[in-house]
């Protein structure tokens, strides 16, 4: 298959989403299939790359006020449109929510090629940004859910990574059709060490034992002050150390906050770690601990879990789907630093209670190896893109329920007679992009949409 791409930031930008779009990427290309992804500049001027295998398009940018890192890609629907006349996808999948969404889903209708999304974000993340003080404004937050809703409805289909997610999105009128692939993660990686030594200890120059973790960007909406705020509470009964690892724009106001509680020789600002090194850190220390109420699911948190650790976790959104309160960890309200630190303390005062929970975190990894992932996907891509089904391709997905004229999966056929496709229920007639498309794959030997 030709898969296009598309995503807000792709490495040496690193966050969550990136590292997840470069992973699935590169698994496709090491599976046969030809991947083009359009992404920012991180040099603000465009250019192209190739990383291993995947083509990298990058698109001009400019600064990103919220995250210094990240530019914001700048997508003319020329270009464009120049990129899919050359790739002619097969599919085109979606990993942002930027203009370059909104053209991608128009031009995909045009040349009647599948369209996807993943999202990896819920608009109280992007209140938090927009607001004034400290906390999301709710207004902003009612007219960025009606932005999102409008735009993944946008898809012919729309990935989450977890039932949490999905579900706060129908209940905001999400209506296309919709799937649950886990980011995932290389599971082998983080199990329990081979017996060969190693030496991250003191190459990272880490603090003496017990150490809580936390690993992310560092930026407002991870709420790791709170993490901060648990520690004096902590360092009364144990001489525990906090590790952050990551770089971020809200790192100058933490380390003040550090500063005003008198924890400097407690909290410890590792920077970037690099990845070869993060398996034996995450083994380095007695437990993970995320504050965070924005998580879709929270790689750094499977990575905790698969590699045996309790974690103590804020039980908002999609955390609890990788943390069961009592069994591998503590579920604790959101924002409650003292509730933080009563947990992490059980946990550190009782080894056998740890030992059992991190055994059950190990369990709880096994569903979330990414070789799942790469396979759904790629199952996926070969559903949407139908192989083997007969007639004129839609503009639309054929399948999709809303179309009253599709002669779908239930009929064995997957065609919509007479027409290119189905808009909320109305169709309309083939346009010449989906004719052109329709020469192509008979060209191609392929039949289908």
């Amino acid at each position: 298959m030709r898969i296009l791409m598309s995503s807000h930031g792709y490495p040496p930008t690193i966050s969550g989403v990136t590292l997840v779009v470069q992973k699935i990427a590169r698994a496709m290309v090491r599976r046969g299939h030809a991947v083009t992804l359009v992404t920012a500049s991180e040099h603000g001027e465009p250019y192209e790359a190739e990383d291993q295998g995947v083509r990298l398009v990058r698109v001009r940018s400019l600064p990103n006020p919220f995250w210094s890192e990240g530019p914001n890609p700048i997508a003319r629907r020329g270009r464009l449109e120049e990129v899919i006349a050359e790739v002619q996808p097969d599919i085109i999948h979606v990993h942002e929510a930027t203009l370059m969404a909104i053209l991608l889903t128009g031009l995909a209708r045009e040349a009647a090629v599948p369209v996807l999304a993943t999202c990896y974000y819920v608009p109280r993340f992007v209140a938090r940004y927009l607001s004034f003080g400290d906390e999301p404004s709710s207004l902003v937050e009612t007219l960025t859910w009606g932005y999102t809703i409008r735009l993944f409805n946008r898809f012919d289909l729309v990935v989450f990574a977890t039932v949490a997610h999905r579900g706060l999105f129908l209940e905001q009128g999400l209506e296309v059709p919709t799937r649950i692939i886990s980011n995932g993660l290389d599971i082998e990686r983080y199990r329990l060490p081979d017996g060969r030594p190693d030496d991250v200890e003191t190459r990272l120059s880490l603090p003496p034992r017990p150490r809580l973790l936390f690993v992310s960007r560092l930026a407002r909406d991870k709420e790791i002050d709170i993490l901060i705020q648990a520690m004096p509470i902590i360092r009364r009964q144990w001489p525990a150390h906090l590790l952050l690892v990551g770089r971020g724009d809200d790192r100058s106001r933490l380390e003040d906050l550090v500063a005003e509680l008198g924890l400097q020789e407690a909290v410890h600002f590792l920077g970037f770690v690099a990845e070869e090194d993060m398996p034996p850190l995450y083994r380095s220390v007695d437990l993970f601990a995320i504050a965070s109420t924005c998580e879709v699911q929270s790689l750094p948190t499977l990575q905790a879990v698969a590699t045996g650790l309790p974690v103590v976790a804020a039980n908002a959104l999609a955390l609890p789907e990788l943390v069961r309160d009592g069994e591998n960890g503590f579920l604790v309200p959101p924002g409650d630093p003292v509730a933080l630190a009563e947990a992490a303390l059980r946990i550190l005062s009782d080894p056998a209670l740890a030992a059992r929970m991190g055994q059950r975190s190990r369990a709880l990894a096994e569903p979330h190896d990414e070789r799942h992932t790469f396979d759904q996907y790629e199952a996926l891509y070969q559903e949407m893109v139908g192989e083997g089904w007969a007639g004129e391709p839609c503009a639309r997905l054929l399948w999709r329920e809303r179309c009253p004229d599709r002669q779908g999966p239930g009929s064995g056929q997957g065609v919509c007679p007479g027409v290119a496709g189905s808009v909320n229920g109305t169709c309309r007639p083939a346009s010449p992009q989906v004719r052109w498309m329709a020469e192509r794959n008979a060209g191609s030997g392929r039949q289908g949409a």
